[in-house]
Parts: structure tokens; sequence; C-alpha cells
């Protein structure tokens, strides 16, 4: 087990303050920062997991037909779409 990870006691660690209420012997292992975050940071902290975890994966899932038309070599849906119909006149011309 690396040493890094055993907790030692706050004696062993030459940073002893005698603060009598505090109750706490060893230095905690995993909790919240110990320094003040801005509003921006926790707005960073916040959203940015719900970025990652929600909006991409909902964009990449709605992205997938145009994906697929790409790689099986079609023209995007748009060009299609954006292409005009021939005019009546030669339709006619065509019948007759």
């Amino acid at each position: 087990m690396s040493i890094s990870l055993i907790r030692k006691h706050l004696n062993e660690m030459g940073t002893l303050k005698l603060r009598s209420s505090m109750g706490r012997n060893y230095i905690p292992m995993a909790g919240p920062p110990r320094f003040p975050m801005s509003s921006a940071q926790r707005l960073i902290f916040g959203c940015g997991s719900l970025v990652v975890m929600m909006i991409i994966p909902f964009y990449c899932l709605f992205s997938l037909p145009r994906w697929s038309r790409m790689h099986l070599g079609l023209p995007p849906e748009e060009d299609e779409q954006a292409e005009e119909p021939p005019p009546q006149e030669e339709k006619d011309k065509e019948k007759k």
C-alpha cells in the first residue's frame, strides 16, 4: 500500500496546533476543498458535469441520422429538401 494513502496522526505530521474546540485527530482524506470558490468556479464545477453527462450525449443521439447518411455516402437531408421540383411545363411536354 502506498504511504501517501495512509492517514497520519497530526502529531506525526508536525502540524498539530493546540485547539481544544477541534476534535479531529486525523487529516481528512477526502472532502470539500479547503479554499473558498468563486461563484464562477462553482458554476463550472456544477454545470460542467451536467454538460458532459447530459447535453453532449443528447447531441450525439440526435446527430446519428446525419452521421449515418454521411457514412453511407448519401447527400444530407437539407440538400435534398432544397432541390426544386421540375417545372410543370417540362412534365407536360414529357407526357405528350
